[in-house]
């Protein structure tokens, strides 16, 4: 299997919006922390795609051009016609009909906006992350700010109770058992990630779970977190998977993924070491 990285653009978010409602008093302080803020740092927009014999899996289809930003959020995107998903999927010789699925890890806009992109492809998704969709009444919360496309009827991923290392729950997404969904909830309810399982090294495709590699040893939540206490148990499980397998842990939004997975680079899992590194 190869595995591309595609950058579809840049999102500035404040500051702030790296720290977490964990360390920051809640939700609404969090958010007001965010919204005083006046510096800004820019992230990249990832998504994955994965040549697989069964047909391409895109994981995650990044932002459109046309996006401007997110009020809740502060954020704004500075993103190109040709950095959107399809044109670089045609710039790499894959063209929509080549695509098998696509499986998005979360319902934000920067993860889930450039399925305009990929009309009449079968779209992935935890059930419990659309499950608020469902019912008008419930999930108001959960539903704040995010806009689904017209038409938007994914397929929902129903976890199995078939352990994968330290997670309880997974769901094959190739019939091989090579590309496969465990859920990681916390940044979302129903967030999902997806473990490449490779010979030697596996690919933890791991959404919004951290903004940057050297969270997940530290065990530190970056970010909005819809459930606090599940955030903590997610990163404790990816740590431990990585503890152990050889993997290379790649969030959306981390400027060094796209070179981590290109170097096969896997994470230290020794939390004393990467605290060693970051303080030079």
């Amino acid at each position: 299997m190869r595995v591309h990285a595609i950058k579809t653009g840049n999102v500035l978010v404040k500051s702030a919006f790296l720290h977490s409602p964990a360390t920051e008093g809640g939700t609404l302080p969090y958010l007001a922390h965010v919204f005083v803020d006046r510096s800004r740092v820019a992230l990249p927009i990832m998504a994955w795609v994965i040549e697989h014999p069964e047909g391409v899996i895109v994981v995650d289809t990044g932002e459109n051009a046309a996006t401007g930003g997110n009020f809740i959020t502060q954020s704004r995107f500075e993103i190109s016609p040709e950095e959107e998903i399809g044109a670089q999927l045609k710039r790499l010789g894959i063209a929509p009909r080549d695509v098998a699925k696509v499986v998005l890890t979360h319902l934000h806009g920067d993860h889930m906006d450039g399925l305009k992109d990929f009309p009449g492809v079968p779209i992935w998704l935890s059930r419990r992350e659309f499950q608020p969709f469902l019912s008008p009444s419930g999930g108001r919360m959960q539903r704040l700010g995010i806009k689904l496309p017209a038409g938007f009827a994914p397929t929902l991923i129903d976890f199995r109770p078939d352990p994968l290392g330290p997670f309880s729950q997974s769901f094959p997404l190739t019939r091989d058992g090579k590309v496969v969904a465990v859920p990681t909830p916390g940044h979302t309810a129903g967030h999902l990630s997806v473990i490449v399982i490779g010979d030697d090294v596996d690919l933890f495709l791991a959404g919004d779970v951290t903004y940057q590699e050297r969270s997940l040893p530290q065990q530190v939540l970056e970010g909005p977190s819809m459930e606090i206490a599940l955030h903590r148990q997610t990163l404790a499980q990816v740590h431990e998977y990585a503890r152990r397998r050889p993997t290379v842990y790649l969030p959306a939004h981390d400027p060094e993924s796209a070179r981590r997975l290109g170097d096969r680079q896997v994470v230290s899992v020794d939390p004393a070491k990467v605290l060693a590194d970051a303080r030079g």
